[in-house]
């Protein structure tokens, strides 16, 4: 073969490998997390104020509204913050149940009471974005619910609850759903 012909097979090669590589990652889904979607155009600002706290659950409105503004946050160029004043689009939330239910059981020994060792923790949210200047509900959903479990440590002495862990990892997988559902309406 002359060097002629293994310059064009090369160059050829070289080509395919390229067009091949472009269209794989074309399709992939991977995009650059700021841009993932947008609010309405018209809307320079979202407000996140805390979430209503209708269960008596301590301080979880305070857990899943810190994770969701840091999300909407990272993932908008939109201003963001966590007023419901002069922004232009305000996200309002109310949690609305929170249940923690023991799902595998056991024994530590026989004829021993029986006791949860794993455990689901549920959440149920209401979520809304409303235009600030007329009140106007663009988005809602009136039935999030979350789940998470977490295991008990069955030795006294080294027990650490698991719970507030599964709290925090629940709030950031609402977060994201949460934000992906609002920016890729």
């Amino acid at each position: 073969m002359s060097d002629l012909t293994r310059s064009r097979i090369s160059m050829v090669a070289a080509v395919a490998v390229v067009l091949f590589t472009a269209a794989a990652f074309s399709g992939c889904g991977y995009r650059v997390r700021s841009s993932v979607g947008k609010l309405p155009s018209e809307a320079q600002s979202l407000g996140i104020p805390t979430f209503r706290n209708l269960t008596t659950y301590y301080k979880i409105e305070q857990l899943i509204t810190g994770a969701v503004l840091k999300e909407f946050t990272q993932r908008t160029r939109t201003i963001v913050n966590s007023s419901s004043s002069g922004v232009d689009l305000v996200l309002l939330g109310e949690i609305t149940g929170v249940d923690s239910t023991p799902v595998i059981f056991r024994n530590e020994r026989e004829g021993s009471e029986t006791f949860g060792s794993a455990y689901l923790v549920t959440v149920k949210l209401r979520v809304r974005l409303v235009r600030s200047k007329d009140s106007a509900v663009i988005w809602q959903n009136n039935g999030y619910v979350y789940r998470e479990r977490y295991v008990l440590n069955s030795r006294v002495q080294d027990f650490f609850s698991e719970e507030n862990p599964a709290l925090e990892r629940l709030a950031r997988n609402f977060a994201a759903s949460l934000a992906s559902t609002v920016l890729g309406r």
